[in-house]
């Protein structure tokens, strides 16, 4: 955010578009704290601003008011920006947000360089200092017009002028100078100074009779309004002008006029394009489309992207076969924006090579950028030439370069986007395709690629991160030794601590063209930028598949606001890519970077006291989303959760959207085990808590692999209960996957580890769940008494959700015998989960009413609940729930003969129960859309429907597989006319 003094008073955001402040007030308190930048303003001191002698009884509440209103306009509320003190206010101004501070260091530099006879600096800061300047400081506020800082500002613009002014004359630069100080001496008709510098500019253009007349000008103004005579200085300007004596140094300027002599020189400086050059044929062909099509404007092209993608490579290429429409000439200028020891070209320097390499002798070059800007225009105007300007650091950088006329064409490389040159293409450069860096490396290295070879050739490439430097670094290795084979040079790079030593070979290193980058960024001014680099290093210290905000944040130590601008910082350096809003990711390399950075000896202890401070709140949070899916977290573990800064998910659907986001990361971080940076007792914590998630979402291939781990690393430290709820787990997958049996082995084992150290209600409920899949398995009266033990355990109380999965396990025990007290039990779990206000057993209950329903053939009323449990947890559903609830709502929807509907819900769950990759929930609506297709004539579709059922379910303990058998066995034995037994 920025901040403008100079003229009305301005606020612009970090995009440069100007932010309103409406309410007057606001704007009077705004402009009180301005012009005391970062000091304490007294509230007295601000009320007399707001409201002078006539203050209203009700001023410092309406002060107050005014200060929370200025707060949200500025870009939040927590007081960080605009802080209220003891008696008082306080505004953080940072560094370069106020115009009046950047000016008044401009023209202090200036002041300083023209002291030590640098006029061209002294000129230049002056000018840059006056061009802050948009009016008379604060013009929109006219009670402000006599404050001291106000007045300050003004005479230090007078200054400004006059240093600018005494810089110009040394430089014999006097176009236009007498008309700019005849105005000022109308103006301010007593400064002496501005009479002085018009007298020399008058004198030094051969009006000295003029000169002579200003100075008896002011000196009647001085001696009628005064009475003093005008000073030394300019009565001996005065003198000297009397006695034509002028001193050489102030009246020869310094360099000879600029002159444009004709062309006679058409310059061809591209260089050869890279011979190994492949891909990329659409980015050519758009760039080259972009340069030459007619416009009344310079045609400017962007390519960016990341060290080492061939950005270079490619505006070669590009310019190559664009000689014959640009017949004037070819440009190419290499600005070095991050070669590895060489500093960025400043402007000056690059238009000194380019109006050389157009033909303009050394001494008719200007001096100042902006008489070089104008004569490199003034040089290429009218002609068709192209000016190819390499690994451009800054639009800043750029900009003078830059032709004006028609014709001419721009193809600028950069790691930057350049976004503000407002360019007619910009071409973001990805990494090259598999195949294409294949190719990349078979061309450079001279080698002819087998199919056996594929394989190695594929990890090669994929080591190499398909970054066509590190890949043409990888060829010339193959090309010069050809004993080296693919697959050496796999297992070599697989270690990735050294995988940055291959990648560097004489002038070619993918380590030093991202170090130039990191080191720009830790020895820059700009606070951005220093986080940025230290954005960088932390990521080093914690791999990760992608890095959110909220997480770099708690490794760098700072707010999540100053975490984001870092991490948008490094992807507008091209060393991170923004995968979606508020999360980012690090090609293998930049991460393989960040690692060895995060390794140097002086950044090991921070790097890991670091991650020690991000870590346990990450999983902290996995445990609160956990708690939000099942609420039945103890309060102490909760507690703790709290305590390391993780606050609870309002809801499950809010758990389920940060579920999502992390999962990936989550997952990696379990899967690492003892090698990564979680203890033992963190890791089983992490375990844990993502279950609940990835059973709800259906994701059981996942839940199997970190179950698994989960009992290895709970044996291996005799973590009981651990292994207890990892056996649960486990029993879950096992019911969610068909296979019954298998559940019940795992929940019978899962009993008895945890008689000991678990509480009567978890008991109960496992007892209860061994009733529910005792009946699925068609075991009624093992059900009836595993119920009966259960609710003989019971002796208190439960919680109301655990009081409703009770409930709903008597009502599916019932259903062996008595359907409408099934009904009963499974309102009253509706009931009592409704007043736990818990989604997801409010699903599960209704899903159970819709079932009983639906064996009392009262599909209307079934098709009712399963809507309902669709929609009570929309955004937040239990996959075995949701599936279930599916599969009825197809049956139901069948039965009430409204066939396309349950064709569509058959698809559905089908396509759900893909993207989870749940075969058995696939098995299950196979057999059901078979009924469907059946019921709507089409028996050749049933019938493949049925033998992909059978398929997929042949191996579980599905209660529709006899069925399945049957039919199957049904339709072969009719297609082959044999009767049917």
């Amino acid at each position: 955010m920025k901040f403008g003094v100079l003229g009305a008073l301005t606020v612009w955001d970090d995009d440069g578009e100007a932010r309103p402040i409406v309410q007057p007030k606001s704007k009077l308190l705004l402009a009180a704290l301005l012009l005391e930048p970062g000091g304490i303003v007294s509230m007295d001191a601000v009320k007399d601003v707001m409201w002078g002698e006539r203050q209203p009884p009700t001023a410092t509440a309406s002060l107050h008011n005014h200060v929370g209103r200025l707060r949200r306009a500025l870009g939040g509320s927590d007081g960080e920006r605009l802080r209220s003190v003891r008696h008082g206010f306080q505004l953080r101004v940072g560094e370069g947000e106020l115009d009046g501070e950047a000016f008044a260091r401009r023209l202090s530099r200036a002041q300083r360089r023209l002291g030590e006879g640098d006029w061209r600096t002294a000129n230049e800061e002056a000018t840059s200092a006056l061009r802050l300047w948009r009016g008379s400081p604060l013009a929109d506020l006219p009670a402000f017009a006599t404050h001291p800082r106000v007045v300050s500002y003004q005479e230090q613009r007078l200054e400004a002028l006059e240093c600018r002014f005494d810089a110009l004359l040394r430089l014999g630069r006097l176009d236009g100078l007498a008309t700019e100080l005849g105005a000022l001496v109308k103006e301010h008709p007593l400064r002496e100074a501005f009479h002085r510098q018009l007298m020399l500019v008058l004198d030094r253009t051969g009006r000295k009779a003029e000169a002579i007349l200003v100075f008896h000008s002011l000196r009647g103004t001085l001696v009628e309004e005064l009475g003093v005579e005008p000073g030394a200085a300019i009565q001996e300007v005065n003198q000297e002008i009397l006695s034509s004596e002028p001193r050489p140094e102030r009246l020869r300027p310094d360099t000879e006029p600029p002159a444009a002599p004709p062309r006679a020189l058409r310059p061809a400086q591209l260089p050869m394009p890279p011979t190994e050059f492949v891909g990329r044929t659409d980015e050519i062909t758009a760039l080259r489309a972009a340069l030459t099509a007619q416009s009344a404007h310079t045609a400017v092209a962007v390519v960016s992207g990341m060290a080492g993608v061939g950005k270079t490579g490619l505006a070669l290429h590009a310019a190559d076969g664009l000689r014959a429409a640009f017949p004037d000439g070819q440009l190419f200028l290499n600005l070095h924006g991050a070669t590895p020891g060489i500093p960025p070209l400043d402007p000056a320097q690059a238009l000194t090579a380019l109006l050389c390499g157009l033909g303009v002798a050394a001494r008719s070059l200007p001096s100042d950028v902006q008489a070089a800007s104008a004569l490199l225009r003034s040089v290429l105007a009218g002609t068709r030439t192209l000016l190819v300007l390499d690994d451009a650091a800054s639009a800043g950088q750029v900009r003078p370069l830059l032709p004006a006329a028609p014709g001419c064409a721009v193809l600028i490389t950069s790691r930057l986007p350049l976004g503000t040159l407002d360019p007619a293409l910009h071409t973001p450069l990805a990494l090259l395709s598999s195949a294409e860096g294949a190719q990349l490396l078979a061309r450079a290295s001279g080698r002819t690629w087998t199919a056996a070879d594929d394989d190695a050739v594929g990890e090669l490439v994929a080591l190499c991160g398909r970054l066509p430097l590190a890949l043409r670094v990888t060829a010339a290795r193959l090309a010069t030794r050809r004993v080296l084979t693919a697959r050496n040079l796999v297992d070599r790079l697989a270690a990735q601590e050294q995988r940055l030593d291959h990648f560097d070979l004489d002038d070619l290193s993918v380590r030093r063209s991202l170090g130039v980058a990191y080191a720009a960024l830790r020895a820059s001014d700009a606070p951005r930028d220093r986080n940025a680099g230290l954005a960088l290093l932390r990521i080093g210290a914690l791999d990760l598949p992608t890095y959110p905000t909220f997480l770099v944040a708690r490794l760098m130590g700072t707010g999540e606001r100053e975490a984001e601008e870092a991490l948008d910082r490094l992807v507008e350096v091209a060393l991170l890519e923004d995968v979606s809003d508020g999360r980012y990711s690090a090609h293998d390399l930049v991460r393989v970077f960040a690692r060895e950075l995060a390794r140097r000896e002086d950044e090991q202890e921070e790097c890991a006291a670091a991650v020690a401070r991000a870590l346990p709140w990450y999983t902290a949070k996995a445990g609160q989303a956990a708690t939000a899916l099942r609420c039945s977290t103890p309060s102490a573990v909760a507690r703790d959760w709290e305590a390391r800064g993780a606050a609870p998910f309002s809801d499950p659907a809010e758990a389920f959207a940060w579920g999502d986001q992390e999962r990936e990361n989550l997952l990696f971080l379990a899967r690492q085990g003892g090698d990564g940076p979680l203890d033992h007792a963190r890791l089983l914590e992490l375990m844990q808590a993502l279950f609940p998630y990835l059973q709800d979402r259906g994701r059981i291939e996942e839940m199997k692999s970190l179950v698994h781990a989960t009992i290895s690393l709970a044996r291996a430290h005799g973590d009981v209960a651990a292994h207890h709820r990892a056996l649960l787990d486990l029993g879950r997958i096992c019911y969610t996957a068909g296979h019954l049996h298998d559940a019940l082995i795992l929940i019978d084992e899962a009993i008895v580890v945890g008689e000991g150290p678990h509480d009567r209600g978890a008991m109960v409920s496992m007892l209860g769940n061994r009733a529910a899949l005792l009946k699925e398995l068609g075991r009624g009266a093992e059900a009836r008494a595993a119920l009966d033990r259960c609710l003989a355990l019971r002796t208190e109380e439960l919680p109301a959700t655990r009081e409703a999965i009770l409930l709903g396990h008597q009502g599916v025990v019932a259903e062996l015998h008595d359907l409408r007290l099934a009904v009963r039990y499974h309102r009253r779990s509706l009931e009592t989960a409704e007043r736990s206000d818990y989604p997801l057993v409010q699903q599960m209950a209704l899903c159970n009413l819709g079932h009983a329903h639906l064996a009392l053939n009262e599909a209307d009323l079934a098709l009712d609940h399963f809507a309902r449990g669709l929609a009570v947890a929309s955004e937040a559903s239990h996959w075995n729930a949701e599936r279930e609830i599916r599969l009825g709502e197809a049956r139901a929807l069948r039965v009430l003969g409204r066939l396309e509907a349950a064709h569509r819900a058959c698809e559905t769950l089908r396509t759900l129960a893909a993207e989870r990759g749940d075969l058995y929930a696939t098995g299950l609506a196979d057999h059901e859309h078979g009924h469907v297709l059946r019921a709507s004539g089409d028996e050749p579709g049933a019938r493949e429907r049925w033998r992909s059922a059978l398929r997929t379910l042949d191996r579980t303990d599905a209660p529709v597989l006899d069925e399945l058998r049957l039919l199957v066995t049904a339709d072969s034995l009719l297609a082959s006319n044999c009767p049917v037994s």
